[in-house]
């Protein structure tokens, strides 16, 4: 998700971004070093702490983190919606559907980039189905990543909100 951030035409990016499940907060600290105000949440305490610490130690500026779960309220929108392995659990497809589109948590118009490992892509297909069923333009790419030795196929959709 790094990579395809740092690939992107800086004009093409939004000014703002949110960010679900920023774990240790690399996706978040990369996308606030591009200058996109950023916008990190996780469920998980130790998940804040460690993207606040990333972002200190990286000399990050433009980064809020809060404490979100998928069924909490939303009053926001976002014109970029940043998802990395996320879809693990049964339930995941269902729940982020509702936040993003449902709740309106990806702005109209808006791009949801949602990353995963290949060995799970079963639930994140259902979710891009989701996504496509209500008008949403999709993209696909597999990339290869290697992380501490070992290699993968991460699978990067690109789906676009209809205005």
């Amino acid at each position: 998700m790094s990579r395809w951030l740092l690939d992107q035409p800086s004009a093409t990016l939004p000014r703002e971004a949110f960010e679900l499940g920023c774990g240790m907060g690399l996706v978040s600290v990369t996308a606030a070093r591009l200058g996109i105000v950023m916008r990190s949440t996780d469920r998980e305490p130790l998940a804040i702490a460690l993207t606040l610490e990333n972002a200190e130690r990286n000399g990050v500026v433009g980064l809020t983190t809060s404490l979100l779960e998928w069924s909490d309220a939303i009053t926001t929108s976002t014109p970029l919606l940043l998802a990395s392995d996320l879809v693990y659990e049964p339930s995941s497809p269902d729940a982020l559907y509702s936040l993003a589109h449902t709740s309106g948590l990806l702005a109209p118009g808006g791009l949801l980039v949602m990353a995963g490992p290949t060995a799970r892509a079963e639930l994140a297909n259902t979710l891009v189905g989701r996504f496509r069923d209500v008008g949403y333009a999709h993209t696909c790419e597999a990339l290869q990543v290697e992380w501490e030795g070992h290699h993968d196929t991460v699978e990067l959709h690109t789906l676009r909100r209809p205005a």
